[in-house]
């Protein structure tokens, strides 16, 4: 195998410099001539009838552009290609279902007349019962909305193989109820977007992860023909699946259509949490059987989940979360119910994790449960029931690598495992939960699963990598250069990387499902390699050359080895021997992906990553703790490169800790977020940062390029279970709610200490 001098090596990334010294542009940096601003008007109750809009006064208002309330958008119903209940709409007609929910448009002059403008609309209310908690919409003693019977929006029974003759067969049990809050995704950007209409055509300037995913909304809601519609991307602050649901920018783009000119848009942080799409909601039910000896027999759950006024992808997050945590595991059986129901808060939709960081909170705490009535190490117990390599698992996955046996090893032996449980400390803890996830699933879009890409060689010897994909942050622009540079052997700093731009891109069904690195990457490979074809067959067939190769940068010869020119001779005289025309290498990548069957069953990825996360904690007297020490081990294929890897980690596991102790929406019943700021909403910051050990096995996967999975969304699953596992190991005590905060430990604490005098006294 050709040597990998860019593969496995820590790169930088190509945009860090424009980042760290800012020049990156971002969506509100950008300010065109001409340019009107628009505002929205957001209800301020959570569940109303709406009597009467009056927009007079904002219309009069000096500088005021235009007002427009549901009356006047002609296709208000279209908004949002995504999930499959399309329930929603660009502004509230009858009834508003959320705080935040949209009622009117102002676009004015200037920003801040159409702030004024906003309060001048008057709206006049009919409140009605708000339905704010899981519990409350499943009993459906009041409706969220008034059109979806019981509240649900999506019913789902799955049974695989024979659940009650396995649970009859089963000697010991294990069982739980869980809660998982909807968390924000809290991205450092709002979201912000400039669109430019003239002549018919529209020009959208934003951020996203979905470029041409927003250019069929913009399509939907404006009845312009996509091909008169551009996407030029900005610079991204963040995304977690937040930038999946983007209404800004396609409102941005209906408006400016309206008032024919240049329309901005930005949010304000307060909006970003009103009417944003937060995580989807989960309670959980969960009962496990095993043998004497152990052995898995059969799971059954029940969940609930909120999916807020309007479904977003929250359909696609529950199924995920009732089956792709059972892969990692060797069960004869299984059922699943759920139920995804409406409420009357903010619509719920993609986050980092994707419904599988909720049911993992569960199924692992559950285990650890298993493991105390066995009388097994938690360790020992998931090794006993792990999958291998080329099984087919429950719900007909297949992955044909697997290292979590491997993965475990490693994260006993970084946490001293066997000697922490061998020599306890009183008020120490150390907790182990286990993770699976896909690589290049078919997200987005069922009619393909994989991914394109174009490289472009200039006359210059200039590179340009071509995709349609997002970067947001993980470093894609980065891997994409150094796959280019190992195939032609050039510095990767040099190599251009385009992403998103509709009009010089490839479709692409955006950056979700942790695909880019398998099936992004594979593309790009593939179109290094038709390049080099390309450019190698001009060379001996035009310019004489003889048989030739492209390595380090330079032509050699293909037998002899000769040096014969350098990369940009070679692209100057083959261009010119192609009356100027540059080489385009196209690289497309179908992945062994199925779409799955009606009950999901199917191999739904080319490759799965697998995982191990441990935790230490220490509890003190006072119900105060500390997270010391989290150990994260991911089989992640080959590492394409060691820097970003580990930053992925790092920053997926600070997120996993975060939803583990610190954050929630914090819902109440009249549908308000009571932490609707970032100091209110309280994530971790350095100073609560544990030590860290990020660690990688490299198994070689068979599609990958170079044999690499990837290393999106692993690192924030299942760091909540294995601090709750580590919290009873300390303590004694289970904490199924997260986040789990001292208060609550505190709590459980002194009803702990109050059972045991009373036991006393008994």
């Amino acid at each position: 195998m050709e040597e990998l001098k860019m593969i496995g090596k820590p790169v930088p990334r190509i945009d860090g410099r424009a980042k760290v010294t800012g020049k990156a542009l971002y969506s509100d940096d950008l300010i065109l001539p001409r340019t009107m601003y628009a505002k929205v008007l957001h209800a301020k109750y959570a569940h109303a009838k709406i009597l009467r809009i009056d927009t007079e006064k904002a219309k009069a208002l000096p500088g005021v552009v235009a007002v427009y309330t549901a009356k006047d958008i002609k296709f208000n119903d279209k908004y949002f290609r995504m999930g499959n209940t399309h329930d929603t709409w660009v502004l509230a007609e009858d009834y508003v279902r959320y705080i935040g929910d949209m009622l009117a448009f102002v676009v004015a002059e200037e920003e801040e007349i159409a702030e004024e403008a906003l309060d001048l609309i008057e709206v006049d209310y009919e409140e009605l019962p708000v339905v704010s908690h899981l519990k409350d919409a499943y009993q459906a003693e009041n409706l969220a909305r008034s059109d979806k019977p019981g509240n649900v929006g999506m019913p789902l029974v799955v049974e695989r193989g024979e659940v009650e003759k396995d649970f009859a067969e089963a000697t010991v049990f294990a069982s739980g109820k869980y809660t998982y809050p909807s968390l924000h995704q809290l991205y450092l950007e709002p979201n912000s977007a400039t669109a430019v209409y003239e002549l018919g055509k529209l020009t959208v300037y934003c951020a996203s992860q979905v470029w041409f995913h927003i250019r069929e909304d913009i399509s939907a809601v404006t009845g312009i023909p996509e091909k008169d519609i551009e996407i030029k991307p900005m610079c991204i602050g963040g995304a977690f699946g937040a930038r999946n649901d983007q209404p800004l920018p396609v409102f941005t783009a209906l408006l400016a259509t309206m008032v024919k000119g240049t329309v901005k848009m930005t949010n304000s942080r307060l909006e970003e949490f009103l009417a944003c799409r937060p995580s989807v909601g989960m309670e959980i039910e969960i009962t496990l059987a095993a043998d004497s000896e152990g052995n898995f027999l059969s799971k059954k759950i029940k969940l609930l989940s909120g999916f807020g006024a309007y479904s977003s992808d929250s359909d696609a997050v529950t199924a995920i979360a009732c089956f792709r945590a059972d892969n990692n595991y060797r069960f004869r059986s299984a059922y699943a119910e759920a139920t995804g129901l409406y409420l009357n808060h903010a619509p719920t939709g993609a986050y980092r994790g994707f419904g599988n960081t909720q049911m993992h909170f569960a199924l692992e705490q559950t285990i650890d449960k298993l493991a105390v009535k066995l009388n097994m190490d938690p360790t020992e117990l998931r090794m006993k029931n792990f999958m291998h390599a080329y099984e087919t698992t429950i719900h007909g996955f297949k992955p044909e690598t697997n290292g979590i046996k491997e993965c475990m090893a490693k994260a006993k032996e970084l946490m001293n495992w066997d000697e922490k449980k061998k020599h306890k400390v009183k008020g120490k803890g150390i907790g182990v939960a286990a993770l699976i996830h896909c690589a290049g699933s078919r997200a987005g879009k069922p009619e393909f699963a994989g991914s394109s890409a174009l490289l472009r060689l200039e006359s210059s010897g200039a590179l340009t990598v071509l995709i349609g994909e997002s970067e947001i942050g993980q470093g894609m622009n980065t891997v994409c250069a150094q796959i280019v540079a190992q195939e032609l052997g050039v510095d990767p700093m040099k190599v251009n990387v385009v992403m998103g731009d509709t009009s010089l891109t490839p479709f692409s069904t955006g950056t979700n499902g942790s695909k880019l690195t398998t099936n992004l990457g594979n593309a790009v490979l593939h179109a290094c390699k038709n390049l080099k074809q390309q450019l190698t067959g001009v060379l001996r067939e035009r310019i004489g050359t003889g048989p030739v190769v492209v390595k380090d940068g330079n032509i050699y010869g293909e037998y002899t080895g000769e040096h014969v020119m350098s990369l940009e001779e070679a692209a100057a005289k083959a261009c010119y021997a192609n009356n100027g025309s540059p080489f385009l290498g196209i690289g497309v990548f179908e992945p062994k992906a199925e779409l799955g069957d009606m009950t999901g069953y199917g191999n739904l990825a080319p490759a799965y990553p697998f995982g191990i996360q441990m935790a230490e904690v220490a509890v003190h007297d006072d119900g105060s703790f500390t997270v010391d020490k989290i150990v994260s081990v991911h089989d992640i294929g080959r590492v394409i490169n060691t820097q970003m890897a580990h930053g992925q980690v790092y920053g997926g596991v600070m997120q996993g800790m975060a939803a583990a102790v610190t954050e929630d929406l914090a819902i109440n019943k009249e549908g308000v977020y009571q932490a609707n700021t970032i100091l209110e909403y309280k994530p971790p910051t350095i100073l609560e940062m544990p030590e860290l050990v990020g660690s990688f096995v490299e198994t070689i996967d068979p599609y990958g390029p170079y044999g690499a999975k990837c290393i999106a969304e692993p690192p924030i699953i299942s760091v909540a279970p294995a601090i709750a596992n580590a919290l009873y190991d300390a303590c004694g005590i289970r904490f199924d709610k997260a986040p789990i905060t001292p208060a609550e430990v505190r709590k459980k604490l002194m009803e702990k200490q109050r059972n045991a005098n009373a036991d006393k006294e008994a």
